[in-house]
């Protein structure tokens, strides 16, 4: 089964060194490297610049693999166990399957997308593609979330189960995960938190108890603060 990405150069270092060095065996990689210099932080100017990028490359990719199930994946993700048998498994009968945004929300997140190569999501992305050349300002997040929601798509969807985890699904994950996406990284230095995730991600892994109590005291620090400022806001 192919696993399809795209990353701008400052976004190497995370397909490099976490993504590609933790992807199964059973899996192929198909990579693309989009050529757009800077920092690659949300919502940046390059980061707008390669989502149309990867939009046109997941339509690509969607023709040359007819009648196949890929996976298309940001490089801000790490995986501790997933086959190809366990992704036609949570697949199914449906055409798409994403990530929740979250537990409190009907959103999904774009970074892991399963897919069958067929009409259906091709009519799909293609439509994406329009509304992103519509709205320069919006990702393609934004675009799929709206579009899932109304009645102009054929493509059946769904959404993958809890332990294909992310940052937006709270702090800190469950030991028992499929994988890791270091989203919500939002401000400057988008780089830097993912690395972050990652690193405490790990850490949690190999020391559970002793992990969870010194991240305790620095998350709630940081819980506090926001609290604070909120508070400070407001009068």
């Amino acid at each position: 089964m192919k696993i399809y990405c795209c990353f701008t150069p400052a976004h190497e270092i995370l397909y490099k060194d976490y993504f590609l060095k933790t992807v199964p065996k059973l899996f192929e990689v198909v990579p693309t490297s989009v050529e757009i210099l800077g920092s690659g932080d949300y919502f940046s100017p390059e980061f707008l610049r390669c989502i149309n990028s990867k939009i046109e490359l997941v339509i690509e990719s969607i023709k040359i693999n007819d009648g196949e199930v890929i996976i298309w994946s940001d490089v801000d993700i790490v995986f501790y166990d997933i086959s190809p048998d366990s992704i036609r498994e949570q697949l199914r009968d449906n055409d798409l399957l994403f990530q929740r945004e979250g537990h409190k929300t009907s959103e999904v997140n774009t970074g892991f997308i399963i897919m069958k190569c067929n009409n259906k999501t091709l009519d799909f992305f293609e439509t994406v593609r329009s509304g992103l050349n519509n709205n320069h300002d919006v990702n393609e997040q934004f675009i799929v979330n709206e579009l899932i929601t109304s009645k102009e798509i054929t493509a059946s969807w769904g959404y993958l189960s809890f332990d294909y985890y992310a940052r937006t699904h709270g702090w800190p994950p469950p030991l028992k995960i499929s994988l890791y996406h270091a989203n919500f990284t939002i401000g400057k230095n988008g780089i830097k938190q993912k690395l972050e995730q990652f690193h405490e991600c790990n850490y949690l892994r190999r020391y559970p108890i002793l992990a969870h109590f010194i991240l305790s005291f620095k998350y709630a620090s940081r819980c506090a603060k926001k609290r604070l400022f909120l508070l400070a806001k407001e009068n």
